[in-house]
């Protein structure tokens, strides 16, 4: 399986997404080797929740010319004493405020983005800073969400979570019709190339109602192209898109539904498309531990694995015996077989409110099975299912772009993939 990178964003801060980027981590390593890094460059999260020695940071590889695999902190003894974590590795932000770190220049996310496609690890968790700006939107897939983390407990940071996949749609599509883009060679494209621009603004611009949404700027599309081609090879990179969620401080299937879940949902069908395929990773419970936790500088799981440690093996369960009981579940309990039914949704032609109301319903079903095989869970238990999930979206026959991303990728990248998904579009670029 190939090395996969992983990030977390959220569209506002304060709904847990460094204690989840942490701890998510932390459990990711125990299945293979891991490294997360701190890219909420301006306030160093990780350090503050994670208080080992950090001997070289983000400011050696930015200052010093360090290679960023070099500025990897393992745990010692004290905080890992029984070598249940020494997979784990984490680059860390600044120890003080530096302002171009802080607000780092292309060029200087470009040569970050190439070192962390070189770091030692089968699995890179990127903590992201909260909100959505170039520092977010270029260590962000073209395919996919990452991970969303947000919160029954702040609904408006929900609307904040689907503008991010607003943002990475429509960076993808000012990616594919940019001024150099090779889409513009292909026959009867060019005659388009100055209204697409002015065609692009509006449906991204919310306050503008006259090309409302995804949907209506792809039908724009194919009234501007005399080939089809194009539209239907956009149509089916949207319609393979998949958007990956967390619920935080999760207090029960029905709260966590209509204050996350709803407003996320119908902000995702307003301003981009009802037509995405949505999954949801797990949630975690609340849980003051956690909060304690972060305010030690202990992570949460460090601290449970402390625990159960002394525990007889009967009664406790290991981080295999809930692997082993996750593998004993039904894959379409867990809402992961997804792909058929989102494509011939995509392909419908229907009322967006009908689209609104069909994802809904897959998305509460799909909490409620889960709820009702793990309503027991405690919050370790619920990390352990979050990477069961995220490792079942990574095996194949998946596809290595349907969550997270093999590597950092530039623009041009996603031109190549396009043109790739139809033979003929392929053929008349080469």
């Amino acid at each position: 399986m190939p090395k996969r990178i992983i990030p977390v964003a959220s569209g506002k801060g304060g709904v847990g997404k460094t204690t989840f980027a942490l701890n998510f981590a932390l459990a990711l390593s125990q299945r293979a080797p891991t490294i997360l890094v701190d890219l909420d460059t301006a306030t160093s999260s990780v350090r503050g929740a994670l208080a080992t020695p950090v001997t070289k940071d983000l400011y050696h590889f930015h200052r010093k010319g360090e290679r960023l695999a070099d500025c990897v902190t393992r745990l010692d003894g004290a905080f890992d004493p029984a070598g249940r974590f020494r997979d784990f590795g984490f680059v860390a932000g600044p120890r003080h405020y530096l302002e171009e770190l802080a607000n780092p220049g292309p060029d200087l996310r470009r040569r970050l983005a190439a070192e962390i496609n070189t770091l030692p690890a089968d699995y890179v968790v990127l903590d992201l800073r909260a909100g959505i700006d170039p520092a977010v939107a270029d260590f962000l897939p073209y395919t996919n969400s990452g991970v969303l983390v947000f919160t029954p407990e702040l609904p408006q940071a929900t609307s904040a979570a689907a503008d991010i996949v607003k943002a990475i749609v429509f960076r993808s599509l000012r990616a594919i019709f940019a001024a150099e883009s090779q889409v513009w060679t292909l026959p009867g494209i060019a005659p388009a190339r100055d209204l697409v621009p002015d065609l692009l603004a509006r449906a991204e611009d919310s306050y503008d109602e006259s090309v409302a949404n995804l949907d209506a700027f792809l039908s724009e599309l194919a009234a501007l192209f005399d080939d089809p081609a194009l539209v239907e090879a956009l149509r089916s990179l949207f319609a393979d898109f998949r958007v990956h969620y967390v619920l935080n401080q999760f207090d029960g299937v029905e709260r966590g539904h209509e204050r996350a879940v709803v407003p996320f949902v119908r902000n995702l069908a307003e301003q981009v498309t009802p037509h995405l395929g949505l999954t949801q990773l797990g949630w975690i419970v609340q849980d003051a531990e956690l909060h304690r936790a972060n305010c030690t500088g202990r992570p949460y799981l460090l601290g449970a694995e402390a625990k159960a440690a002394p525990r007889a093996a009967a009664a406790a369960k290991s981080q295999r015996d809930v692997f082993a009981e996750l593998d004993s579940l039904r894959s379409a309990a867990l809402g992961l077989d997804r792909r058929a039914k989102s494509r011939a949704t995509a392909s419908r032609v229907e009322a967006p409110s009908a689209g609104v109301d069909a994802l809904l319903g897959e998305q509460l079903d799909s909490l409620r099975s889960m709820f009702t095989d793990r309503r027991q869970d405690s919050v370790r238990e619920n990390f352990t299912y979050c990477v069961f999930r995220a490792l079942n979206l990574m095996q194949p026959p998946r596809l290595p772009t349907e969550f997270g991303m093999t590597q950092l990728a530039p623009p041009e990248q996603l031109v190549k993939w396009l043109l790739r998904r139809m033979p003929g579009l392929a053929a008349a670029t080469a």
